[in-house]
């Protein structure tokens, strides 16, 4: 079986038993907003771009978003109780399989949203896919959806929150898992706060939960917050060289940053399952690298990815046959907790 068929396979499989039902406990019918003034917490519809590419943030960046169509994108705010000043905040976005499980069940992020609120920093918990319509009846056009959409929504969330009269605006991170991880590191970079941010305001820190490390631009316009990565020594599925190339970039351009290993820790280490073999290939040696002038780059080709049959051959040529597994491993699954509740109140709070 070729490589791309093993990989759409996997990936059925994969996000089948990971993924969320549209509309589902978390979201159900929610208020359309222009704003947060009147808003106290629960749940919500804000606005964001349909759809973006790498190259429509590079060329035209506001102007794009401005005139772009726009979908009604599903969250829901946790808020502090009893908050008498305000409070910071973080931004929280899913992976490849959504928000819940199948059979309803809650999925991880929102117990960290819980475990923030709870801490007194505000939580907003993003359906990127939910505002596009993809849920358990569309799986499969989940990776339709790009990342750079998915750093439109974190950035668009953010905006709401700048409105809501107990939250500050100058405090609001970003966090995510896996692709959600890879849209946490990638909004450090200024031409996304410049396109997807109404008056560019850059998140206070980025932290990404076993994220994919493939995709970043070559020459980083960073904004130099702070960022963090939580890995698992075991993850093959998306692999961590990645992660250390961009702690490298980052280094150099002044962020902040730290990695976090988690020993034996595989992809998915938080997911409600024992682990369990996945039988796909592994994408760690891929990379995607985002030019300045718009153009989206194979690792170690000499010109850009031109069409899907160039982007397929090099996926082809990248990706690599592993013995995969993903799932929770308890102890990563308590220090992570643990983790991202001290780096949220360590970095808003001092504002360090």
């Amino acid at each position: 079986m070729k490589y791309l068929q093993i990989l759409r396979f996997a990936v059925a499989i994969f996000v089948w038993f990971f993924t969320s039902i549209a509309g589902a406990q978390l979201f159900g019918s929610a208020p359309q907003l222009e704003n947060l003034e009147q808003f106290n917490d629960g749940r919500l519809q804000f606005q964001s771009v349909r759809a973006v590419a790498w190259s429509q943030v590079v060329d035209e960046g506001r102007q794009y978003v401005n005139r772009a169509e726009k979908v009604w994108v599903p969250a829901r705010l946790y808020l502090p109780k009893n908050t008498s000043a305000k409070v910071p905040a973080v931004v929280i976005e899913h992976g490849i399989g959504g928000l819940y499980y199948r059979d309803g069940r809650i999925r991880p992020y929102v117990e960290y949203a819980e475990l923030l609120a709870d801490a007194g920093v505000a939580a907003l918990v993003v359906d990127t896919h939910g505002g596009r319509g993809i849920g358990a009846a569309r799986q499969l056009e989940s990776s339709q959806v790009s990342v750079y959409t998915f750093i439109a929504d974190v950035f668009a969330g953010a905006d709401m929150l700048r409105s809501h009269p107990k939250i500050d605006g100058d405090r609001i991170g970003v966090m995510g898992f896996s692709k959600g991880g890879s849209t946490a590191l990638l909004a450090v970079d200024k031409r996304f706060v410049d396109a997807f941010s109404k008056k560019r305001n850059p998140f206070a820190f980025h932290l990404g939960v076993y994220p994919g490390c493939q995709t970043f631009p070559e020459n980083l316009r960073s904004t130099g917050a702070p960022v963090y990565f939580l890995l698992g020594e075991k993850d093959n599925y998306t692999g961590t060289s990645g992660c250390y190339e961009i702690e490298t970039k980052l280094k150099s351009a002044g962020n902040p940053t730290r990695i976090t290993v988690y020993p034996g820790a595989f992809h998915s280490w938080d997911e409600d399952s024992k682990p369990f073999k996945v039988e796909d290939v592994s994408t760690a040696d891929c990379r995607w690298i985002l030019k300045d002038g718009g153009g989206v780059w194979g690792g170690g080709m000499t010109k850009p990815i031109g069409s899907f049959a160039e982007g397929e051959a090099y996926f082809r040529g990248c990706v690599k046959r592993d013995e995969i597994y993903v799932g929770r491993v308890e102890s990563a699954y308590r220090s992570g907790r643990k983790d991202v509740v001290d780096i949220a109140i360590s970095v808003l709070r001092s504002g360090k």
